[in-house]
């Protein structure tokens, strides 16, 4: 018995020593790992986390740092200003009986590149475009990219699982687009290496990249938060009880979806024929097609794939869902339903993949069953379903969609449409402070050389306070670095958002211009010329990350480039024309040749119409026999001012612009 007991508190003793021995390893954030890239020609922090009061050292390059643990656990030091290094080396952190060791660190140029999609947009996505040998090239192995995982938090993290990655042509597919080719470019001219920390998310607003504390300053994002914040808490209840709640609605209303006849009558095949389907633009609210008070309708569009689209995955890009059941077949096989089940219900953005197997040359025909709870939404949130397919070479059938009603819904009472229930909508990645914290503050204080900052499609529509927004986070990031690192702003390329003729685009691009502007220690890349009217997302990010890479040799690493385009400074009225005067002006001509285009002249009234512009010198003189007195001048200032030609002598395009704007 008593050998029992002995042995019994052996074992007690055993893990409890290890249960002692786990906590006391030291332990760093994720962001150093194996392949990172440290920062050079600057005191670099390392910290991490042991046992309050435990001495801890980290060796590396020659240099011995020690430091204790604080009364949390936490310990920060800093290595001493290290040279740019392509050898690699071995980062030891080492606490009283424990040992980290990072492997293959080199020190060189640390930038953040975060944003949207525009950033996030990866190297993998230009596989199948004429960047394709851009990968199959990609043997640069002092450039390296730390990825951030997607974990929004509203409360700060104080840890992200960065992994970094050696560029590679097997691995830099997963490398920011973007900063690839920026790194490539800066690289190049300044041979040290380089590391990306790509931390960027799609379709992300600015407010979710901003701490809370900074949002609380002003008082309308504020209220912004505080309202997203109160819904995301509230939303794992709503999606709970929504299933319940709307069956309960439909039935009650004579909305159930009890049968799919549309697939009984084989509307789904590729064999149908087209009598008794109407024609309609994909753009069209279901109410132009007659269907006012919401049911179930089908879309069908034929189209011919030659023969290297054969076999192979097609991915979509119909984007939004608003309040309707989706089903899409190919061929007459269900490939993708979307919209009942959590977190979705109805709503959302979606990019499904057609599998190769369905896909063959020749004919190919899709179709989509809705289910439409009104009639005053449009079928899809993104007339891009259409450019997805003919990327892969379809010839369509025809410029519209065959439509054709399963079953109409009985009209709806105010009573019954107010008494629907809202749909659940809202997650963390789109909640003020939510990105900020799980996926910046993280990160901080990581030794950087600069921010790359490619956002704003989600804001258009809010220029007058993205202005604000903008430079509140760039003012928030610099404070929680304690660091007033350089931000290059990559500015919003045309775009047929909504309408080419819109501004709401050319705003936005001068908020980014006047923040680029007005905020210390920033540069703005111009890409008015880079864009795609049907794509929100250029494929050219090589020349994207050239014109960033312009910007930081010629201002921060103070090489003797051309790396900006004319910027508008100044104007003096000449009788009937307008005389313009411009920074970066030496140069200035016609990329083409051709008359400049897309200038435009007004009045008192500010009724603005197409002008004409020479240059003249330095300036340039900007006239209409339309105006007589003229008062402002602008220049493609609109959502899709394709072909612009204005430029100097860099080559770089003019930076859009207007006269009347409030500087």
């Amino acid at each position: 018995m008593k050998t029992f007991r002995r042995h019994r508190l052996q074992c007690l003793l055993v893990l409890l020593a290890s249960a002692l021995s786990l906590q006391a390893k030291v332990r760093l954030p994720g962001v150093f790992s194996d392949h990172m890239v440290l920062q050079r020609d600057a005191d670099v922090a390392v910290w991490g986390w042991a046992d309050p009061g435990e001495p801890v050292a980290v060796e590396f390059a020659g240099q011995r740092k020690t430091v204790l643990a604080d009364a949390q656990g936490k310990w920060l030091l800093k290595l001493d200003s290290l040279s740019a290094s392509a050898e690699p080396r071995e980062l030891i952190v080492s606490g009283k009986d424990s040992r980290v060791k990072v492997s293959d660190v080199l020190v060189g140029d640390v930038w953040l590149c975060s944003g949207q999609s525009n950033m996030a947009y990866s190297m993998n996505a230009l596989k199948a475009t004429i960047y394709a040998g851009d990968l199959t090239n990609a043997n640069f192995p002092r450039i390296r990219q730390g990825f951030v995982p997607h974990r929004p938090s509203v409360e700060p993290q104080d840890d992200a699982a960065v992994k970094w990655a050696v560029c590679t042509p097997q691995s830099v597919g997963d490398f920011t687009a973007a900063g690839f080719y920026f790194a490539r470019e800066v690289q190049k001219q300044v041979g040290v290496p380089i590391g990306l920390l790509n931390s960027s998310w799609g379709g992300t607003s600015a407010e979710s990249w901003t701490s809370r504390a900074a949002l609380d300053l002003v008082p309308e994002f504020k209220a912004r938060a505080d309202g997203q914040i109160a819904n995301l808490n509230q939303l794992p209840d709503q999606i709970k009880n929504f299933p319940a709640a709307i069956a309960a609605w439909e039935q009650a209303n004579d909305r159930v979806d009890a049968e799919n006849l549309g697939e009984k009558n084989g509307w789904h095949k590729s064999d149908v024929p087209a009598a008794g389907w109407k024609k309609m633009k994909i753009t069209a609210r279901w109410r132009d097609i007659g269907l006012t008070n919401g049911g179930i309708v089908w879309l069908r569009k034929e189209m011919s794939l030659p023969a290297s689209a054969a076999k192979k995955d097609l991915r979509l890009l119909p984007g939004r869902v608003d309040e309707q059941y989706l089903t899409a077949y190919w061929n007459g096989g269900r490939f993708f339903e979307f919209g009942k089940q959590a977190p979705e219900f109805y709503f959302g953005y979606m990019y499904p993949t057609l599998p190769a197997k369905l896909v063959q040359s020749g004919k190919n025909v899709l179709a989509l069953r809705f289910v439409v709870n009104t009639g005053d939404k449009t079928p899809l949130g993104n007339p891009g379903i259409e450019y997805a397919l003919q990327e892969s070479g379809a010839k369509f059938a025809g410029d519209d969609w065959l439509v054709k009603v399963e079953r109409e819904f009985p009209p709806l009472t105010a009573t019954a449409l107010a008494a629907r229930p809202a749909t659940p909508k809202g997650d963390a990645a789109h909640t003020s402070s939510a990105l900020f914290g799980g996926m910046i503050r993280p990160l901080a204080p990581f030794a950087l050389k600069g921010a790359l900052w490619y956002q704003g499609e989600q804001d258009a529509g809010r220029a007058s306070i993205y202005r604000t927004l903008l430079s509140l986070m760039i003012c928030d990031w610099r404070a929680c670095w304690g660091a007033d690192f350089p931000f290059l702003i990559q500015q919003l390329p045309n775009w047929t958002a909504g309408s080419a003729l819109g501004t709401d685009w050319a705003e936005l691009r001068e908020a980014q211009a006047l923040t680029a502007r007005d905020v210390p220690n920033c540069g703005l890349s111009v890409g008015i010329d880079i864009g795609e009217a049907k794509d929100v997302h250029p494929k050219n990010k090589r020349e994207i990350g050239r014109r960033l890479a312009l910007v930081a040799l010629a201002k921060i690493y103070g090489k003797p480039l051309e790396y900006c385009g004319p910027v508008y400074d100044s104007m003096t009225v000449e009788g009937s024309a307008i005389r313009l005067e411009f920074v970066f002006a030496k140069g200035l001509r016609s990329l083409n040749g051709q008359p400049l285009k897309h200038f435009v002249i007004a009045g008192a009234d500010r009724k603005f119409v197409p002008a004409s512009a020479q240059i003249d010198g330095e300036t340039v003189l900007v006239s209409s026999p339309q105006v007589v007195k003229p008062v402002a001048v602008r220049y493609a200032f609109f959502n899709n001012p394709e072909g612009c030609n204005f430029s100097n002598g860099s080559g770089l395009p003019a930076m859009p612009f207007r006269t009347d704007a409030k500087r």
